[in-house]
Parts: C-alpha cells; structure tokens; sequence
C-alpha cells in the first residue's frame, strides 16, 4: 500500500504531466493520442474516451484542485461539448457515452449544473442512437456501457465501469 505522501507525488506527477501534454487551441484543451511525436503525428487527436479529452478527464476528475489542472479539465470540457455527440455510435470507448461521462465527472468535481445538463443532452443523443442501431453485447463499444452512461446520469457519476466502479 502507498503511504499517503508517496500517494500525494503520484497524484502531483499525473497533475504536472496532463499539463505538459495538454494542445491548447482556440481556447480549448486536447491531449494527443500518443506522447511521442511519430506517433501523435500519424494519429491526430481525437475527441473520444479512449483517445484525447473525455479519457483524460474521466481519470483525472478526482485529483486535489490544482487551479491550472481545473482550467484543464473545463477547457477539455468545452472542447467535447463543441465537438458534440459521436457519429460513431453510442459505445463507451469511442461513443457518445464515453464522452458524456467526462461530463458527469466534471460535474462531479466543479458542482457546476452546466455539466449535467450538458450530460444529459448526450444521454438522450445516446439514447438515439441505441434506437437507430442493431445491438452490439460488448461494455466498451455497446449497449451495455450505454446503459451504464444512463444508469449514472440518474444516479451520480462514481467512476467509469470496470475501471473505478463494479
């Protein structure tokens, strides 16, 4: 087990690193697929759970407030809000509700209504989405991790299903 200061320098290492990988554009925040330059070059950033913006935020939301990681997160925030719902479906790893749990961990941190209300217009995205598609039987990239973005919009947000919470 980690003794608390070793625990604190972690968190304070995942703090300093976010903001040095942070790509600030326009008033908006991204992360890049990857660290090293070849590979964020051949792979752009994406505006998905599992790579870029609603991944980082979804693991950093519990960090202790830090004033530039929280300008971060809300800038990352702004960011999938203007990029808007997923064309890729619904899907936790690169869907809808994947992003929409960035949302829900934003809320959870700041407290501020804008990120529930912001939650739930993808939630009913989501929702459309499920309808127009064929079932998929898969956490990340189905149905099921859908139904666990719904189940916390109603609840609360604990964390992302198998990483922080099951």
């Amino acid at each position: 087990m980690l003794s608390e200061t070793r625990a604190l320098e972690l968190k304070q290492a995942a703090t300093r690193t976010a903001a040095a990988l942070a790509c600030e554009r326009d008033g908006l925040v991204n992360w890049p697929t990857a660290a090293d330059s070849y590979w964020a070059e051949q792979f752009p950033s994406r505006v998905q759970w599992c790579h870029g913006a609603p991944g980082v935020i979804t693991s950093l939301w519990s960090l202790p407030p830090a004033e530039r990681l929280d300008d971060l997160l809300r800038r990352a925030g702004e960011l999938i809000w203007t990029a808007g719902p997923l064309r890729k479906g619904s899907g936790l790893c690169h869907g809808t509700a994947g992003n929409g749990f960035a949302f829900l961990a934003l809320h959870r941190r700041f407290g501020d209504d804008v990120w529930i209300d912001r939650a739930y217009a993808f939630a009913t995205h989501a929702i459309e989405q499920l309808d127009a598609a064929d079932p998929r039987y898969s956490l990340w990239t189905g149905d099921l991790g859908t139904a666990l973005y719904l189940q916390a919009c109603l609840r609360g947000f604990e964390g992302i299903p198998s990483f922080d919470t099951f």
